[in-house]
C-alpha cells in the first residue's frame, strides 16, 4: 500500500536562490522553503493517493507541515517519529543508532564502513516505543526497520557480513513481546545461529566474540590498553612493537608508558591462536591521559570517550573506519581545557581534526590556543596556527613558554556554503587528538 518518496536531505539554499522557487512560494502563499517542500510532498501525496496508494517518507517530510495521510520513517533519532505520532501519523522507527547496519559492529573493524558503532547487543535492546510517547499515541508506531546503505559496501558478501547476526537480533527484538525478550537467552543461542549461517553459506560477523580493545585512563595516571573477549576460557596475549621478542599473557589493562604499536590476539588453553589481531598505535605527549574538560558536549552519535578521546594517545589515521576515535560536534564549537598537572615548558601544541565534505564534516573555521596558570584566566597564545594535511588535518602552533592549563578552541564554520555538500545545513566538526610537546 505504500510508495516511499524519500524526501530527505533536500538542501534549501538552492531554492532560496531560485527565481522559480521564490515565485512559487509567493504564488502559493507559502511561509518559506520548508513550506515549499511541504507543498511538494502534499502534491505528491494527492497524486499517489489517487492511484490507491499512500506515501511514506523520511522524517524531513515533517518540515513545513506534514501531508495529511503520510507515514513517517524516523532516521535522525526518534524525535521525528515521536512528533509524527503525536500528530496522529503512522511511524516506522529507523534511527541510525542503532538500526543502521552499514555502521561498524566492532571497534576493531578491518574494512571500510560508514563509521559509528552499532553493536549487536545495542540492536537487540532496541524498543521502538519511546518512553516519552504517551500510551494513546504509541498505537501509531507500526514497528521498526533496519537499514544497510551500500555506498561503502562493494560486494554481496560484505553486505551479508554487515547484516548478520544483527538482522536476527532485530527480528527477535521486534517480534517478541517486551516481557519475553531475553538477551541472555539470545546470547546462548548465538553460536547455533552462526552454524545456520554456515549452512546457508553466507558470510556473517563474529564481532560479538572477537577481542574488544579499548583505551582507558590508567589508575596511575596516563593511559592503559584494556582487552576483553566473550570467548569462554580464552587466553589473551599481546606483544609490544612490530617484531617483539616477548609475548605477554594479558591479566590487567596494559599501562602504555611509551609510544609504539601494540598487538593482541586470542588463543585457547592449548595456545592455538585466533587469526584476528587487534593492533593499536600510540603516540604519547605531555597531554596524554591528563585531566580534560569540555565546555560543549559532543553529539551522542560521535561521543567517543568524552574529552578523554582528545588525550588518549591515539591519532586517527583511517578516517571514518575508526569513527569512534572522533568527537563530533553538529553545528557547535569545540572548547577543551587540559590540566598538565604542573607548570611545564612546552614548544608546540596541535589539534587533529578531520574533513570529509561528502558526509558534511568540514574543517574548523578557526583554531585558537590559550594558556593559563590558574585554570581561570586564559591568555591567547601568540603566533600563527598552521594547517597541514588533507582529510586528516593538523592545526599546529610552535610556541616557547611555560604553562599548566591549555585551552583549545575550534570554531565550527556555522553554515555549509553554497555549492558544497549539505549547503545551508549545520556542518559537523570532528576532532580526535590534542598533542602538547
Amino acid at each position: 500500500p505504500y510508495i516511499h518518496i524519500g524526501g530527505d536531505e533536500a538542501p534549501k539554499t538552492a531554492w532560496k536562490n531560485s527565481d522559480y522557487a521564490q515565485q512559487l512560494i509567493k504564488k502559493e502563499n507559502l511561509k518559506d522553503e520548508h513550506g515549499l517542500q511541504s507543498y511538494f510532498i502534499s502534491r505528491m501525496e494527492k497524486y499517489i493517493n489517487s492511484k490507491g496508494r499512500n506515501i511514506i517518507g523520511w522524517d524531513e517530510i515533517l518540515e513545513g507541515g506534514l501531508a495529511p495521510k503520510a507515514t513517517v520513517m524516523s532516521w535522525r533519532g526518534e524525535k521525528g517519529g515521536i512528533d509524527a505520532a503525536r500528530q496522529g501519523h503512522y511511524v516506522v522507527m529507523s534511527p541510525d543508532s542503532p538500526l543502521y547496519f552499514d555502521h561498524s559492529q566492532t571497534r576493531n573493524e578491518d574494512s571500510l564502513t560508514r563509521g559509528n558503532y552499532n553493536p549487536l547487543e545495542k540492536v537487540y535492546a532496541y524498543n521502538p516505543l519511546p518512553a516519552s510517547l504517551a500510551t494513546k499515541d504509541q498505537k501509531y508506531i507500526l514497528g521498526a526497520q533496519g537499514n544497510v546503505w551500500a555506498e561503502y559496501l562493494d560486494n554481496g558478501r560484505k553486505v551479508d557480513y554487515m547484516i548478520f547476526p544483527r538482522m536476527s537480533a532485530l527480528a527477535e527484538a521486534l517480534w517478541t513481546p517486551l516481557d519475553k525478550k531475553d538477551w541472555n537467552s539470545f546470547e546462548k543461542r548465538l553460536p547455533g545461529l552462526m552454524k545456520k549461517y554456515d549452512l546457508w553459506q553466507t558470510s556473517y560477523s563474529t564481532a560479538y566474540f572477537d577481542l574488544q580493545p579499548a583505551v582507558v585512563p590508567s589508575p596511575q595516571g596516563g593511559i592503559a590498553w584494556e582487552l576483553k573477549t566473550r570467548y569462554p576460557d580464552a587466553v589473551i596475549t599481546y606483544v609490544k612493537g612490530k617484531s617483539p621478542d616477548v609475548v605477554y599473557t594479558y591479566t590487567a589493562p596494559v599501562v602504555i608508558d611509551k609510544s609504539g604499536t601494540y598487538s593482541a590476539t586470542i588463543s585457547d588453553e592449548n595456545g592455538k591462536g585466533n587469526e584476528k589481531w587487534a593492533r593499536q598505535s600510540f603516540i604519547l605527549n605531555k597531554a596524554t591521559g591528563k585531566p580534560i574538560t569540555l565546555t560543549t558536549q559532543p553529539n551522542a552519535s560521535y561521543g567517543g570517550s568524552g574529552g578523554f578521546s582528545l588525550v588518549d594517545g591515539i591519532q586517527n589515521e583511517t578516517g571514518m573506519l575508526k569513527s569512534q576515535q572522533f568527537l563530533g560536534f553538529a553545528g557547535k564549537d569545540l572548547e577543551a581545557v587540559i590540566d598538565l598537572g604542573s607548570q611545564q615548558g612546552i614548544n608546540a601544541i596541535s589539534l587533529h581534526t578531520f574533513e570529509q565534505q561528502g558526509s558534511w564534516i568540514y574543517a574548523p573555521a578557526m583554531v585558537l590556543f590559550y594558556s593559563s596558570n590558574d585554570g581561570k584566566n586564559f591568555i591567547l597564545m601568540p603566533g600563527e596556527v598552521k594547517r597541514t594535511g588533507q582529510k586528516n588535518l593538523v592545526y599546529a602552533l610552535p610556541i616557547n613558554m611555560t604553562t599548566r592549563y591549555i585551552k583549545v578552541q575550534a570554531q565550527n564554520m556555522g553554515t555549509i556554503p553554497e555549492e558544497l555538500p549539505g549547503a545551508g545545513s549545520k556542518p559537523w566538526l570532528f576532532a580526535d587528538e590534542i598533542t602538547v610537546e
